[in-house]
């Protein structure tokens, strides 16, 4: 007898609208702002940016990276980060407290489509035993010369699941 486990199915909806959700209001910022903007514009900068992560199935989730971010130069910039997110328990008891932390090391690349949207794919190097990839679009609000605000919806091809980051850029001028 065949049974399925459709527990996770209603989540998976939801988790899809917030992402489709966030991909419209992207582009719609996007189209809304894509006047010039000379007080923000710098020709290419290192960044250091700090984010929160968002992701079924997790408690809690941050991560950082640096990088250089190219404007003039190339439409391509490059990071380094790193990521750290907590898992819920599934109940199991034979399950490790450790098997529900998982730690990334990635390498990101982003490709400026139009002025401040982004296409992103990041390889991971996850818990030092796996690769995962992530790819997803970012958007940056620039609040000063120096700072920028961003969302960065992803979808990771090896869990199979969405996420949302939620970050800040500190321009290193």
């Amino acid at each position: 007898m065949k049974t399925t486990n459709d527990s996770r199915k209603p989540f998976s909806y939801v988790s899809a609208m917030i992402v489709g959700l966030a991909l419209l209001f992207s582009f719609t910022a996007a189209n809304a702002q894509s006047g010039k903007c000379s007080d923000c514009f710098v020709s290419s900068f290192g960044a250091i940016t700090v984010y929160h992560v968002a992701q079924p199935g997790t408690n809690f989730g941050f991560g950082f990276e640096a990088g250089s971010w190219n404007k003039d130069e190339s439409p391509f910039s490059y990071f380094i980060g790193t990521k750290m997110q907590w898992f819920k328990s599934t109940g199991d008891k034979s399950e490790n407290t450790a098997e529900r932390i998982r730690y990334s090391v990635y390498v990101k690349g982003q490709y400026e489509v139009i002025n401040r949207l982004y296409v992103v794919v990041a390889p991971a190097f996850v818990n030092l035993s796996s690769f995962e990839t992530q790819a997803g679009l970012r958007y940056v609000f620039p609040l000063s010369k120096f700072i920028g605000v961003g969302i960065e919806p992803a979808y990771s091809f090896v869990q199979k699941q969405y996420s949302v980051n939620t970050n800040i850029h500190f321009a290193l001028k």
